[in-house]
């Protein structure tokens, strides 16, 4: 039996060989970010400046332990549960950094 999403399976094939690069390219950029941005929170003080670099601070975070959970402990390190709070942080850091900061 065929699905409509069956065109997908190739590309998500595809993409799961990459995904171990793919997530130490996306901890790099998300560390670059956080640096970037401190580098200027601490230039301007600026407390939006703050909170962006909090969140990709949590972004950086996140990330590092995803990694951990391919080559220290895989798939046992970081829950769903456990992604869904770093997520929610760096959302409400985000928040206040465009709506209160």
């Amino acid at each position: 039996m065929a699905y409509f999403w069956d065109f997908l399976r190739p590309i998500t094939e595809a993409a799961a060989q990459f995904d171990p690069h793919i997530k130490i390219l996306v901890f790099l950029f998300a560390l670059g970010l956080f640096t970037i941005s401190y580098l200027a929170y601490s230039k301007n003080k600026s407390k939006r400046l703050l909170f962006v670099s909090i969140a990709f601070a949590l972004f950086a975070i996140k990330w590092l332990f995803k990694l951990a959970d391919i080559f220290v402990s895989p798939g046992s390190f970081l829950a769903d549960s456990s992604e869904n709070v770093f997520e929610l942080l760096i959302f409400a850091s985000l928040f206040i950094a465009l709506f209160r900061g």
